[in-house]
């Protein structure tokens, strides 16, 4: 993509004018004096963690997070090691202090901490056997000189599994392996199998995680990464887990294979965001360009090899539009949208229409009906009055809009089916190809803060009146709705993985020897309602308003007719244990979940009816 000197000048002061709405967002979330702190029995490990060096560079919990669970473990285990053959005092114990921001002149000499100066593990561990041969009852000549030996070392740390896993009858799928590297980041392919990354000695490592018959087991999928792999995501045929590199977007087979990289001629490419498809495996998202700050999106096949090419991408002007791509049902088509305006890409003709609508207001959801021929979005008049506290009342109103796509690409608005409140409104999917469904009532930011929510006495579901016109000429002539139609709604819960854009590192469990970090927002809307068998029960509607609304980014609705007293259970099981990383399979039967139940932080799943059973019958 080519731009003029002033579309590009014009281009880079939209790009800041983002940066500076997304500073006070959870993309970059991180307080400068946050304190995060390890402890297991016999290490107490205290980070403070260094700010973010800028805009586009990786966030530095990112990679630091993941590395001291992995330290913590190995010391841990060597401590235990030595204990076990008699070789260092019985009360033996340490306290590591890595501060990288913190001065020279600031560290007390006199202290019995330990100050790290960086995360070589072999620099670690020499300052930890220079504090043990300090030590009386230590045998220095049993100390191990090489990080080579860390990783050797049988496997010593005390594992008591919780008695909560157990009720719940979860599964831990690193329990096999004799192995100190913890589980920190996954994507589900499906029931039986997930993709996680471990950290390793000098970056991290993928892994195929695969349980069949009761019986878990693991593969490599890739050794060590140049930089640091993130990112995780399956394609909807669970033939391919694309991710990133340093940022860098890739791909590979789940069968195993090579990577390949989708900007192979970019030296510095940033993901800003990418999409699956609902079907097959293509793969939608947006890069920029570090070295010019341009933006491109691309459109990648992933079978292919390939990018495809035959799309006049270039028509839409990427500076200006999110980065988060909108695919119809049937792979087909994409909606992206930029601040008041859509665009469509139609790959079965090869079309690419920019705005093929403009409203006058900021768009905030956007979801396509299930036969990929029409689309609703929500329309947000008005602005947040208060920085830091969200009130609905705030702003003027809340439109939702439908809209058909005509044969000849042309948009048409069903104005029968426009609906405004001056509440919230919460789109969750097309209830039919002709009627939306959504949610609505009265949002108030919570003065305690909590990743639960229980919203089921301010808000209702309903779907849009009918539609003007009839889809199809063999469907029998029916009363016509006029007015939203209310649903019987038993309850509706919510549950965020984020508390707020400061909060991105959970003790995940009660260990509190590893910890998990999270800097992108997942809401799981859990809905006591009925659903058709149309509707797909895993959607993810993405919101781009940013904060102080509180439930911005990914949006994900699972409908159950569980009653509200044992979901709220489930939401509660979620929150009191600060499970954040957590994900689903396709039907939302089963629930997959990062937590240190038994030690290191492992991938746990279990089903979502035996859990919810497990946890109103704590005593079994």
């Amino acid at each position: 993509m080519k731009l003029s000197n002033s579309c590009r000048q014009a281009a880079i002061c939209v790009f800041l004018l983002t940066v500076a709405v997304f500073c006070n967002s959870t993309l970059t979330a991180q307080k400068a004096d946050q304190i995060v702190n390890f402890n297991s029995e016999r290490v107490e490990f205290i980070f403070q963690p260094p700010m973010r060096s800028g805009f586009n560079a990786a966030h530095p919990l990112q990679i630091e997070l993941p590395r001291l669970n992995l330290l913590v473990n190995l010391i841990e285990n060597y401590f235990q090691y030595l204990l076990r053959l008699q070789k260092i005092a019985a009360g033996s114990r340490v306290t590591l202090v890595f501060s990288p921001d913190m001065a020279v002149e600031d560290w007390n000499e006199d202290s019995k901490r330990l100050r790290i100066k960086d995360l070589g593990i072999n620099q670690i561990l020499q300052q930890i056997n220079q504090h043990l041969r300090e030590q009386e009852g230590t045998e220095r000549q049993f100390l191990l000189e090489s990080d080579d030996n860390l990783f050797t070392i049988p496997d010593n740390l005390p594992r008591k599994t919780s008695k909560i896993a157990i009720n719940t009858e979860l599964v831990n799928h690193s329990s096999f392996q004799q192995s100190l590297e913890p589980d920190t980041d996954f994507c589900v392919i499906d029931d039986n199998m997930v993709v996680t990354a471990r950290p390793f000695k000098r970056s991290n490592r993928l892994f195929l995680m695969t349980d069949r018959n009761n019986v878990c087991s693991s593969t490599m999928l890739l050794d060590q990464a140049q930089k640091w792999y993130a990112n995780l995501s399956a394609s909807a045929d669970k033939a391919f887990v694309a991710f990133t590199d340093d940022m860098k977007p890739m791909i590979m087979p789940v069968s195993g294979g090579q990577p390949v990289k989708i900007f192979p001629d970019l030296e510095d490419p940033i993901l800003l965001d990418m999409r699956w498809s609902p079907t097959g495996a293509k793969l939608a998202g947006m890069i920029m360009v570090n070295s010019t700050q341009e933006r491109l999106f691309f459109i990648f096949d992933a079978a292919q090899g390939k990018m495809i090419s035959n799309l006049p991408l270039e028509k839409i002007e990427a500076n200006y539009i999110h980065a988060f791509p909108c695919w119809s049902s049937d792979g087909n088509r994409l909606l992206l949208a930029s601040t008041r305006g859509i665009h469509l890409i139609d790959l079965a003709r090869n079309l690419v229409l920019p705005d093929i609508l403009r409203v006058p207001n900021e768009i905030g959801e956007v979801i396509w009906s299930d036969d990929s021929r029409s689309f609703a979005l929500l329309e947000v008049i008005g602005q947040a009055r208060n920085r830091y506290q969200f009130d609905d009342l705030d702003y003027r109103k809340t439109v939702l809009h439908r809209y058909r796509i005509n044969d000849d690409n042309s948009v048409t608005e069903d104005h029968a089916q426009r609906v405004e409140s001056r509440n919230t409104i919460k789109l969750v999917s097309f209830w039919t190809n002709d009627r939306v469904l959504y949610l609505e009532g009265r949002l108030m930011s919570r003065r305690l803060n909590t990743p639960f929510w229980d919203l089921s006495k301010t808000f209702n579901a309903y779907l849009t009146p009918s539609p003007a016109s009839a889809v199809t000429r063999d469907k029998p002539v029916s009363p016509v709705q006029v007015t939203p139609q209310a649903l019987p709604l038993q309850y509706l819960y919510v549950f965020r993985n984020l508390d707020g854009k400061y909060n991105n590192i959970y003790d995940a469990g009660f260990n509190h020897s590893n910890l998990i970090y999270v800097d992108s927002f997942v809401n799981a809307w859990f809905i006591g309602l009925r659903k058709p068998e149309e509707i797909r029960q895993l959607a993810n509607v993405y919101n781009t308003r940013v904060f102080p609304y509180p439930f911005a980014e990914n949006n994900i609705s699972i409908f159950s007719d569980v009653s509200a007293p044992r979901m709220e259970l489930l939401l509660k099981f979620l929150q009191d244990y600060n499970l954040r990383a957590i994900g689903f399979n396709a039907d939302v039967s089963r629930l997959f979940m990062l937590a240190n139940f038994s030690g290191p932080m492992n991938l746990w799943s279990g089903e979502l009816l035996k859990i919810i059973e497990g946890l109103n019958n704590p005593g079994n």
